[in-house]
């Protein structure tokens, strides 16, 4: 199979800082659109940044061949885009986008590895245990909807699994007139647990783990096992949803993302 035309969404500061650019990685049903707002406030702290979308979202190609992705296939994608960016880069993965992340960690070490409400080491098996126990409408409204049988996300299922409670509908709305299915083939490799992964990392570069203190999706435990599997304590943002460069808690998300960024020695 050729390899896909990929969407990579890059915006330099007109002033850089010296840091290394930022390749974010988004989430499932998300593309490279959802890292729009995080994009232009690291910008304007003087960050370069290059936001990708996988094979089959936003407006990368083989949309129509999506429910045949598999893990490898979006890791190739990096990979890909890793090399078009030609340098060594800030990783920074949200949900999916961060377990693609550590993979990726795993091979080839980043300037820094960042994980934001990130799916674990070991998989989904926690999140998968969580939602079916507290939150199983959800977990079935979704599941529906990477299938294919709804068109559109449901807005105030949306709201209730992805964003903090204060984020206005029309916000809302605007994140569910974008999201689209996502390959189940993808998401059921990491149904099974695989626990060998949480062995702790011995890693030369930053790390941060930051969860969300209202994400339905992620559990804390799972936010907390991340964080030990790469030797850091986990970090919790306050009254943020699992979508936290989305929600009504963006602004602060990218203040803080920005401060964490500047508190760190770059070569």
């Amino acid at each position: 199979m050729p390899a896909p035309d990929l969407e990579l969404i890059s915006l330099k500061p007109s002033q850089a800082n010296g840091a290394p650019p930022l390749l974010l990685l988004h989430g499932a049903f998300a593309g490279a659109w959802c890292w729009q707002g995080v994009q232009a406030q690291l910008a304007a702290a003087g960050y370069t940044s290059h936001a990708l979308s996988l094979r089959g979202h936003g407006q990368s190609s083989g949309f129509w061949e999506l429910a045949h992705n598999q893990l490898g296939d979006y890791l190739a994608d990096v990979r890909q885009a890793l090399a078009q960016i030609h340098e060594p880069c800030i990783l920074l993965g949200h949900s999916l986008g961060g377990y693609l992340a550590q993979e990726i960690a795993r091979a080839t070490p980043p300037k820094a590895l960042i994980l934001l409400a990130s799916i674990p080491p070991y998989g989904l098996a926690g999140s998968l245990q969580y939602m079916s126990t507290v939150h199983p409408q959800l977990l079935l409204g979704l599941q529906g909807f990477a299938l294919g049988h709804t068109t559109q996300l449901d807005a105030a299922m949306l709201r209730h699994l992805l964003f903090a409670p204060e984020t206005p509908m029309l916000q809302v709305e605007a994140f569910a007139s974008r999201a689209q299915p996502e390959s189940m083939a993808a998401l059921g490799e990491l149904w099974l647990p695989q626990w060998w992964k949480n062995w702790p990392q011995a890693v030369n570069y930053p790390v941060w783990v930051l969860g969300a203190e209202h994400d339905n999706i992620i559990p804390w435990s799972d936010v907390a096992l991340t964080a030990q599997a790469w030797g850091v304590s986990a970090e919790r943002l306050p009254g943020a949803g699992h979508a936290m460069m989305w929600d009504s808690s963006a602004a602060a998300f990218s203040a803080r993302l920005c401060a964490w960024l500047a508190a760190q020695h770059w070569d």
